[in-house]
């Protein structure tokens, strides 16, 4: 089976000496590409091409439907094509309703709540041209079975995943009164902050993301027990090690946003505590592999906060059963595993039809 990834971001040589030199954790693209025997269409692609329509495209509409475009153009080249988000798989669907391509399309969808995502399935059909789309939540999973009427038979809830390798305990002992916080979209660190601004802890906010440029800077003065700055993974992990707690604030919205974070604190061990959001589902079970928090509210974080420092016994025992989550459901080993699947159940479905 001859597969084409299409990936939306930059994954040059500097990232692959990262992860050789243990800086960085393995990436889901290339693992997946190497389980595959994959060839690869990413941002650094969409770049580098001399095509007039490619560079009008990547202008105009941006870089991921770039990538699908350059996908669309050697799609008689590959029995099946997997895209990495609905960026791409979206434009690569659509465009593969207009020609009569026998290779099978399977997507990875983070959310389709969104109107002008939903559009595309309601009134163009372009799950017509998918044949496999994975959620990494209920609440999406549901969305695109009730609401976009996509066949159930095509959709596939999993897990996301985290480098069980790269972030794993390392047996250091954490500091009793560091609280860490990390990620960037849809975080609600004034929360955290107001939460915290009293208490005896150090709370150090590790704001950023990998994958958006744009630098997320505080809305107010912090208090003197705050800290605020941007981390490669590697001070990351070493942030986590350290910290008695590690903390998710988010903002209610029907994404499952900080996943990626919160599975990374998990799989160092670390007891969670998470804002329970409409999309933030199926991975923390409360006060067994992380805890809880309503939207908006620092006196119930506050509260969490106070009660498992004066526990440490139970932090570390729902530390333990976070970390043995990651590596029975949500390692970067299952998920490549799932992936692999999925593909090859979506070439086969589309074969047969």
């Amino acid at each position: 089976m001859n597969t084409l990834l299409l990936a939306a971001g930059r994954f040059g040589p500097a990232m692959k000496k990262g992860i050789e030199e243990g800086r960085e954790p393995r990436l889901d693209v290339f693992e997946i590409a190497e389980r595959l025997g994959a060839d690869v269409i990413e941002y650094l692609d969409a770049d580098q091409s001399r095509l007039p329509a490619v560079r009008l495209i990547a202008k105009t509409l941006g870089l991921s439907p770039a990538v699908a475009y350059l996908g669309y153009l050697k799609r008689e080249r590959y029995d099946a094509i997997l895209t990495t988000g609905e960026d791409i798989g979206i434009p690569l669907a659509s465009l593969l309703k207009t020609s009569s391509a026998r290779c099978s399309h399977t997507m990875i969808t983070h959310t389709l709540f969104p109107v002008s995502k939903r559009v595309f399935f309601r009134y163009l059909r372009v799950q017509d041209r998918i044949d496999r789309l994975l959620a990494y939540s209920t609440s999406e999973e549901q969305h695109m079975i009730s609401r976009l009427r996509v066949s159930a038979s095509k959709v596939e809830r999993i897990y996301y995943h985290s480098d069980q390798k790269f972030f794993r305990p390392g047996g250091r002992a954490p500091e009793p009164d560091l609280i860490c916080a990390a990620g960037q979209l849809l975080r609600d660190y004034d929360c955290l902050i107001e939460a915290v601004r009293t208490l005896p802890v150090r709370v150090d906010i590790a704001a950023g993301s990998p994958w958006i440029d744009q630098r997320l800077e505080p809305t107010r003065a912090l208090p003197q027990n705050v800290t605020w700055q941007r981390r490669n993974r590697y001070d990351l992990r070493e942030l986590y090690e350290r910290s008695a707690l590690a903390v998710v604030p988010i903002l209610q919205n029907d994404y499952q946003t900080g996943i990626a974070t919160i599975l990374e604190m998990m799989a160092m061990g670390k007891c969670v505590i998470a804002t329970r959001t409409r999309g933030q589902t199926d991975t923390i079970i409360d006060n067994e592999t992380g805890v809880y928090v309503p939207p908006s509210d620092p006196v119930a974080l506050r509260a969490a906060i106070e009660r498992l420092l004066a526990a440490p016994d139970e932090a570390a025992r729902i530390g333990k059963n976070a970390r043995r989550f990651v590596e029975e459901h949500a390692s970067l080993d299952i998920f490549v595993d799932k992936i692999t699947n999925a593909v090859r159940a979506g070439h086969r479905s589309r074969a047969a039809a």
